[in-house]
């Protein structure tokens, strides 16, 4: 009989202080294309710092208070794409050509998206953000469902990478499992952008192109529904007792 091994604690699960449970990290030093997208998302970070006014009286301190919102949700979707950048490079630590130009073309659009994305959720959240009419609204929502679909079809393509490089990389087949979790994932986030895009020529509620990203919850969990199954089937069978 397998012997019952301690569950791991919330510390152990903190990022860098052990590796993922069930996925083998090929990245083992921080390489210098780690570095450079480091720093390509930290200058994404300042360029949202320095594009808010410091406040020279309390009417100005409350503007500043009231875009904290569309500030804060900006810098969460920065740190998303920084977080599947980490983990791609953790897992695979592939550094060919392929994955550095992708690499290049990632951190270009997550630099051209900055003031986009403060520009929308200013719009959406507050912080003096002013739009003329709805033909200004829809164009914004397809530059946002745009840049968003092409990043996230990146990061498919270096997972769709990965994926083939699986003999190389000796994925065993719960890391295989996550490698097309991932992969599905990322697909899924296209097709809910591009749902954005093209609700934006067909309907005339403001409200509606924006709304649809809620999508991106329910399907992410069904995702990990389906791919917990399998997961949870081959520690199944991991853990049957053998009959020798």
């Amino acid at each position: 009989m397998a012997r019952n091994r301690p569950q791991p604690t919330w510390r152990d699960r903190l990022p860098g202080r052990r590796p993922e449970d069930h996925f083998q990290w090929r990245g083992k030093e921080v390489s210098r294309l780690e570095n450079l997208a480091d720093a390509v998302f930290g200058f994404s970070l300042t360029l949202l710092v320095v594009s808010t006014e410091v406040p020279r009286d309390f009417a100005g301190l409350q503007q500043v208070l009231r875009g904290f919102p569309a500030f804060a949700a900006c810098f969460a979707i920065l740190l998303l794409f920084w977080n599947e950048h980490y983990k791609f490079f953790r897992r695979y630590g592939l550094e060919d050509f392929y994955t550095r130009t992708l690499n290049y073309f990632i951190l270009l659009l997550v630099l051209f998206s900055v003031y986009p994305l403060k520009f929308l959720f200013g719009a959406w959240l507050g912080g003096g953000t002013r739009m003329n009419g709805p033909e200004e609204l829809w164009f914004i929502y397809r530059i946002y469902g745009l840049g968003f679909a092409s990043i996230w079809t990146l990061y498919a393509l270096l997972q769709g990478h990965a994926l083939r490089r699986r003999e190389q990389l000796r994925l065993n087949e719960l890391e295989l499992i996550y490698t097309r979790l991932q992969l599905t994932e990322f697909r899924l986030q296209v097709a809910v952008c591009f749902l954005s895009v093209g609700l934006t020529y067909v309907t005339t509620k403001p409200w509606l192109p924006g709304v649809c990203y809620a999508l991106i919850g329910p399907l992410a969990a069904w995702n990990g529904m389906r791919h917990g199954r399998q997961v949870q089937a081959v520690l199944d069978r991991r853990n049957q007792p053998s009959l020798s």
